[in-house]
């Protein structure tokens, strides 16, 4: 080998020595990413736990999920549905007349409100959560937009029986994908919908 093969060839290995190092600093970055994000979804999780069994998590009153904890279920069943290509609803119940009934009328048709959500949908595959006062919200999981549209039925059905004429009732039902794939739209047009 001459000299200038000799020079040649250590040339090569210089830049694939920088070429090593640079892929070196890309995985460093990479792993680096990765443990920021590996500690987030932990965080998430001690968060979740910690809150089991508190007011963080079950409403006093209607005995249903939280507002907090009903979105980060929504949430977390959104990225598990576009992960694994899965369908699901979020069907919101709203009380329309709720502040011109007496406080105790409120209570009681609030509480009654919640026992009917909680016999109408399949527990423990489905999640139910008081969004507001006068508002809930539902998350029907690996369901069609057809079966959906069934349970949306049967819970009308079954507030227009056991709540009576006196209440006033709003619902209304977005399905993932047909309706969008954007969770917190699907989600803001189901509120405005009951409004």
């Amino acid at each position: 080998m001459n000299e200038n093969e000799l020079l040649q060839k250590i040339r090569e290995l210089e830049s694939l020595l920088e070429s090593c190092r640079q892929r070196e600093k890309e995985m460093e970055k990479m792993l680096q990413e990765y443990n920021e994000l590996i500690k987030k979804q932990f965080e998430v999780f001690d968060n979740f736990v910690r809150d089991i069994g508190t007011k963080r998590i079950i409403d006093p009153l209607t005995r249903v999920y939280s507002k907090d904890h009903i979105m980060k279920l929504i949430s977390y069943y959104h990225e598990k549905a576009f992960e694994e290509d899965l369908n699901y609803g979020i069907l919101v119940v709203r009380i329309t007349n709720l502040e011109e009934l007496m406080p105790l009328e409120r209570e009681s048709n609030l509480v009654l409100l919640g026992k009917i959500l909680r016999d109408s949908v399949r527990v423990p595959l489905d999640s139910i959560g008081r969004f507001s006062e006068d508002t809930f919200i539902i998350l029907l999981t690996d369901v069609s937009k057809q079966n959906s549209e069934r349970v949306k039925e049967r819970v009308k059905d079954m507030i227009n029986v056991q709540m009576g004429d006196d209440i006033s009732i709003k619902l209304s039902l977005k399905s993932y994908p047909e309706d969008g794939e954007d969770m917190d739209k699907l989600i803001e047009e189901a509120l405005n919908e009951v409004k």
